[in-house]
């Protein structure tokens, strides 16, 4: 089996998030009776043995030494989570181990710990393979527990770690010292690489180790905690380890299988590189996995081959395979002067005969397409090119043959590009495709409920993100949370801490995940609510938004601000001036201190082109005689709310023009341009408030 990567693992939770990425599963038994669970690897020609071998560093060095008389593998990975050891790192990082330090070895003399240092380096190579596999975020496709939407992505730090005996949960402690005064470049800490990488050293087997930062190793690793964060970080960690393996070199020779550990029925008949019929695997049979439409020339690419893995197809072989196919320009709308992208067309590309396919084969062709569209989503030359993947991605879901993920991930990416880029039309169908293929969640739905919104489908936007929101408040329940009343810092939270928060003493990650996603619903739903004209009631959940948000993320979270804003456009149509002006200066100061422009450009240009729309309609309905309203605030009656609002609002209803809406105006369409274009919708929205500040000054 020298066609095999092994993966050793300490905890059942790490052997489940690498066991997630095996098909065709079997397993080998050593004759000591450790079981190894061998299957296929989507994208790799390399199989993969996974063990569990239980904590500490004797127990890895044995099963190591297994792992090399039954499968002299081409590398050996050790994958699972980790503690910090620097402040730089945060939770979810990954970590591969350049070098990995013995941390208990030393002597305990009169004048303290004098420390025998031992270690071993990670495999240059698979360090190199590592360093180009893990580069940028296109390893991290999936969502893994406890991912949020808008959170940084996993971090990757090329760095030294220390594998001791002990778990170490202190910042204070006799360990935490040595490590500091011996071992000061290691970056995190564990219990099982030292005794991996010995026996690896010793049964020359390329070794590395892998790991996903779960705590920070400072007195505050409880079971709660590994509950909550664990997960995540295994799933980081082997989502790294199946990128490293798919970019390593494919097997120069297929081996057989030893006879204890038999391969599928498929697998025994035909070599990975050959399909059931005995022709090799050609782009041909990939082209009958996509839709009869054209398919744009980069999706095929030698690189993008290469890129994904498809180690039945060399280079050369794809180049001298496109040579053979007619290519001609095509643009997505097919009018004249738009950009024009080189396609196959694959009804002319005479796909194999698709009886000749056993059901895995399928299987393994789909999962490749949807591997190849992701690659191709994750980075098209331009905008011009999403139409012309669109067709593609949904025959692949509409099909559902092979791993699902990939195709997912693939429409994911191109519904969101439309759902930026304000082309709502175009991304509706794979949004509506995503839901009902039973794949999706509720961030699916979530996304469902704003392009209905975009295209100005008020109504249906409402019945999507009323059933998310009864969802996000089931689930916040069964977290011990509520939805209903406050939902913001309390006073007690505002008086005894930092009032700009964020105020999660008493919330678990997870409840805060909960509740974050809860605030983005409400949002969302606010706003078609505001679509609708239904400004109580789009106000009362953009108030609870933004409480959710400073609650959780602080003050300055740009999603707070930007909720904010939106909050003061539903109360200044409702007359509320002042009380409008209040929450508009409450954001503008947190905007200019932060350089939204510089750091979260789209943010800033929804926030001035809310800022001139607030405007606009207190100017207009001024001029129209309207009489402004006052509600009173908690214990302030009204009266002093409004003196409040006049005494610390230094703008005031009455001192505004249509000369003040038309600078905003060109504020916004300048920050619309700059993170939109000139053709985006909202872009569109703030020329024509400017054009209302025009007719209102006459001309």
């Amino acid at each position: 089996m020298s066609d095999t990567v092994v993966i050793l693992t300490a905890l059942g939770l790490e052997y489940e998030a690498v066991r997630a990425y095996l098909g065709e599963r079997d397993f080998v038994r050593h004759e000591t009776g450790t079981v190894f669970e061998v299957g296929t690897l989507a994208g790799t020609a390399w199989r993969t043995a996974l063990a569990e071998v239980g904590e500490g560093n004797d127990s890895a060095a044995v099963v190591t030494e297994q792992a090399r008389q039954l499968f002299s593998p081409r590398a050996l990975l050790f994958v699972g989570v980790a503690g910090a050891l620097k402040d730089d790192l945060t939770l979810g990082d990954v970590v591969v181990a350049t070098r990995v330090h013995s941390v208990h070895g030393g002597k305990d003399a009169p004048e303290g710990f004098l420390a025998r240092p031992e270690g071993w380096a990670g495999s240059h190579e698979l360090v190199q393979s590592a360093k180009h596999a893990l580069r940028g975020q296109s390893w991290h496709t999936a969502s893994a527990p406890g991912d949020t939407d808008g959170q940084r992505p996993p971090r990757v730090h090329f760095k030294p770690v220390a594998a001791g005996d002990v778990v170490l949960n202190s910042a204070t402690s006799v360990l935490r010292q040595q490590l500091r005064t011996h071992y000061n470049d290691a970056v995190a800490i564990e219990m099982e690489s030292a005794g991996m990488a010995h026996a690896a050293q010793i049964g020359r087997i390329e070794a590395l180790t892998i790991r996903g930062i779960s705590d920070m190793a400072d007195g505050n690793k409880y079971a709660e905690a590994d509950t909550e964060h664990q997960p995540r970080a295994a799933a980081h960690a082997a989502a790294a380890a199946v990128a490293v393996i798919r970019h390593l070199p494919p097997p120069q020779a297929l081996s057989a299988p030893l006879s204890r550990a038999p391969l599928p029925s498929s697998d025994r008949d035909d070599l990975p590189g050959s399909l059931r019929s005995g022709r090799p695997l050609s782009l041909r049979h990939l082209l009958s996995c996509f839709a009869e439409a054209p398919l744009p020339l980069y999706v095929l690419s030698p690189a993008a081959i290469s890129a994904v893995g498809i180690p039945e197809l060399s280079a050369d072989r794809v180049a001298v395979e496109l040579s053979e196919f007619t290519v001609e320009p095509v643009t997505a709308s097919g009018e004249p002067g738009e950009p024009r992208v080189p396609c196959i067309r694959v009804g002319a590309a005479a796909p194999m005969d698709s009886a000749c396919e056993t059901p895995d084969e399928r299987a393994r062709l789909c999962t490749y397409a949807g591997a190849l569209l992701d690659h191709a989503v994750a980075a098209p030359p331009n905008d011009s090119g999403l139409p012309l993947l669109t067709p593609h991605v949904l025959a692949l879901l509409w099909r559902r043959d092979g791993d699902p993920a990939r195709s997912v991930t693939a429409a994911r990416r191109v519904r969101d590009a439309y759902l930026a880029r304000g082309r709502y039309e175009e991304g509706l169908p794979l949004a509506v495709q995503l839901v009902m293929s039973g794949q999706g969640d509720l961030k699916d739905d979530l996304a469902l409920g704003q392009l209905h919104s975009g295209r100005g489908d008020f109504g249906e936007a409402e019945v999507v993100l009323r059933r998310v929101l009864a969802t996000a408040e089931k689930d916040a329940a069964e977290h011990g949370l509520s939805l209903v009343g406050r939902t913001g810092p309390s006073m007690r939270d505002v008086l005894t801490n930092d009032a700009e928060g964020p105020f999660t003493r008493d919330l678990s990650q997870t409840q805060c995940d909960v509740l974050g996603f809860a605030a983005r619903v409400q949002h969302a739903l606010g706003n078609a609510l505001y679509g609708l004209r239904r400004y109580p009631e789009s106000e009362r959940l953009l108030q609870a938004a933004v409480g959710l948000l400073w609650r959780t993320q602080g003050a300055e979270h740009p999603g707070r601000l930007l909720a904010q804003m939106h909050r003061a456009q539903a109360v200044a149509r409702q007359h509320r001036w002042e009380e409008a002006l209040g929450l508009v200066h409450d954001v503008i100061p947190w905007a200019g201190r932060l350089r939204l422009d510089q750091d979260s450009p789209e943010t800033d240009a929804l926030i001035r082109l809310a800022h001139a729309e607030v405007t606009a309609e207190i100017v207009a309905s001024r001029q129209r005689g309207d009489r402004q309203r006052t509600r009173g605030v908690g214990m302030f009656p009204a009266p002093v709310v409004k003196w409040l609002g006049r005494t610390v609002t230094p703008t005031r209803p009455d001192r505004l023009t249509w000369t003040d809406v038309r600078s905003l105006c060109d504020d916004a369409i300048r920050a619309c341009e700059r993170a939109f274009g000139g053709a985006h919708p909202r872009t569109t929205e703030a020329r024509a408030v400017r054009g209302r500040a025009s007719e209102g000054m006459g001309g």
